[in-house]
């Protein structure tokens, strides 16, 4: 005992921060080396354990899999360390450090297999190693309406969980041969079950499906039909029943639904389109609401819209069933505006009034975009957009070219001075104290605008935008002449006050001026709300 642990001692103070004598790993011997030198030599087994592929077979089919493509990772820092650590455990390892002198020890080479990568490879090789089950299919001619079928196939299905543990094992395994892939039968339908569900189809094809419930009956040809039922597999394919295909039953949905749906119709309102009152004033201007006459000239009228998932499951359950009569699934669509809603709209909540030139380019685009915006209705709560109510302005719709202010100069623009609208609307909306949301000033002071209440329009960057915060709609009204355009809103704001007051013009460096406006309003109750409004004006440009 005493030479055993002299001769250990001995073998192992020589190899001092090496690797013991007779250790090796897959043939290579490491004894003698530092725990670098082991780590060096053992990256080009590291490398050729990641290479080496595993052979997958199914029946007759065959597959080469790379180890690093199911998770495989071969360790060689840590297979040094084992190394280095092989012949120096307790008294016990006395022998297995003199033994290495003499014949040859083999250490494992450290492997790691990440389960994740493992099940996505065991995934993605299912459907390539398998062979998928075919239910059988329907063959139908629309014109003919023939009905023929396609033979069910029985599939062999990979057993996922036997093939990732065989894979596993393999993979730790050098050499790493073959492995045999787990497969197990997945049966279908019979033929003669899906004959019958043939027998079925041109059963139903021989008459229309009617569809009721919303206005005249409507028709669904059998060769409308035919390019929806189809062959429905349930139970993995074991049990066949007649059905529809998703896609094409969508299809059809929204080829009739259309034909049923009935668009809601607003009340019709007669408001005069230049108020009695006109605000024009450009300074300090007091506003309260006028009585109005406001009348429904037609009266409303609900919609309906069918729901279309609705009826896609009623066609389906139709078919299956065998019926040919389907009641149309519809939603009632209230209309935007109702005879009592309309009853509300008893004031001019606010007005305002612009000048032109006569005979200029851009008389034409104001006169274009106020056609557009005139008996705009917006419901109580709903936002105002100027541009997305009339959306970019083109030639094609009856813009012509006109001065336009970009980048602080004025350019000639389809839609140029369209802004003198925006201007307009926006003081009407002012002085009927809405709730205002968005609005951009002109870069400079234009003097038929009044001074802090204007708003430049430009689609689509640049909006005027407000909310109607009361409790009635608005009906929106314009107007336009040789000389000028003119906004009226008409709804219940309860009765608001308001009122701009102009502070003075403030000389600004290297600018024109700025100008604080405050509108204050003034509600039913008597509570105040005021809004300072601070518009800084650039310097005009130079005439050219």
């Amino acid at each position: 005992m005493v030479i055993l642990l002299l001769l250990a001692g001995g073998v192992r103070a020589t190899h001092a921060g090496e690797v013991l004598p007779g250790v090796h790993v897959e043939g290579v011997a490491l004894g003698g080396a530092s725990l670098d030198e082991a780590r060096e030599r053992l990256k080009s087994i590291a490398a050729d354990a990641a290479r080496e592929p595993i052979t997958l077979v199914a029946e007759d089919r065959r597959l080469k899999l790379e180890p690093v493509k199911a998770g495989y990772f071969a360790d060689p820092a840590a297979t040094a360390r084992a190394a280095l650590d092989s012949g120096r455990g307790g008294p016990l390892s006395l022998l297995t450090t003199v033994a290495g002198l003499f014949v040859q020890r083999d250490v494992a080479l450290e492997q790691t297999i990440d389960k994740t990568q493992l099940k996505q490879a065991v995934d993605s090789l299912t459907d390539e190693l398998g062979r998928r089950s075919f239910p059988g299919e329907l063959v139908i001619d629309s014109e003919m309406l023939s009905v023929s079928v396609k033979e069910p196939r029985s599939g062999r299905e990979v057993d996922r969980g036997q093939f990732a543990e065989r894979l596993e094992r393999s993979l730790a395994r050098r050499p790493r041969g073959t492995v045999e892939v787990p497969l197990k039968d997945v049966a279908v339908a019979k033929l003669q079950d899906v004959e019958r569900v043939a027998r079925n189809a041109r059963e139903f094809l021989r008459e229309p499906l009617t569809l009721t419930g919303a206005g005249d009956p409507l028709d669904v040809s059998p060769g409308q039909l035919a390019g929806v039922i189809a062959l429905e597999s349930r139970e993995e394919g074991k049990v066949v029943r007649l059905g529809a295909g998703d896609k094409r039953l969508a299809k059809l949905v929204d080829e009739v639904a259309p034909r049923r749906d009935r668009p809601s119709r607003d009340a019709r309102l007669s408001a005069p389109a230049r108020a009695a009152t006109t605000l024009d004033a450009k300074g300090e201007v007091a506003w309260k609401p006028r009585s109005a006459d406001v009348r429904v000239t037609r009266a409303p009228r609900p919609g309906r819209k069918v729901q279309r998932d609705a009826l896609a499951d009623a066609i389906e359950k139709a078919i299956r069933a065998g019926s040919h009569r389907v009641k149309l699934p519809v939603k009632r669509v209230d209309p935007d505006l109702s005879a009592a809603d309309a009853k509300r709209l008893k004031s001019l909540i606010g007005t305002f009034t612009t000048y032109y030139v006569p005979g200029q380019p851009r008389v034409r685009n104001i006169k274009r975009i106020a056609r557009d915006v005139d008996r705009t209705i917006v419901a109580p709560g709903a936002r105002f957009s100027l541009n997305q109510t009339v959306g970019k302005r083109t030639k094609a719709d009856g813009y012509v070219e006109a001065p336009f202010i970009a980048d602080g100069k004025i350019k000639p623009s389809v839609g140029g001075g369209v802004s003198q609208f925006s201007t307009t609307l926006y003081n009407a909306a002012y002085f009927a104290g809405l709730k205002l949301d968005s609005h951009q000033p002109h870069s400079f002071f234009i003097d038929r605008y009044p001074a802090g209440r204007e708003a430049t329009l430009n689609f689509p960057d640049i909006d005027l935008r407000f909310t109607n915060d009361t409790d009635a709609p608005i009906l929106i009204r314009t107007s336009t002449d040789n000389n000028s355009v003119a906004v009226s809103l008409y709804g219940n704001n309860g009765g608001r006050r308001v009122e701009a007051k102009a502070g003075d013009r403030m000389p600004l460096p290297d600018k024109d001026f700025s100008l604080v406006v405050t509108r204050e309003v003034r509600y039913a109750d008597g509570k105040v709300v005021k809004q300072p409004f601070t518009t800084r004006y650039d310097k005009p440009p130079e005439k050219e």
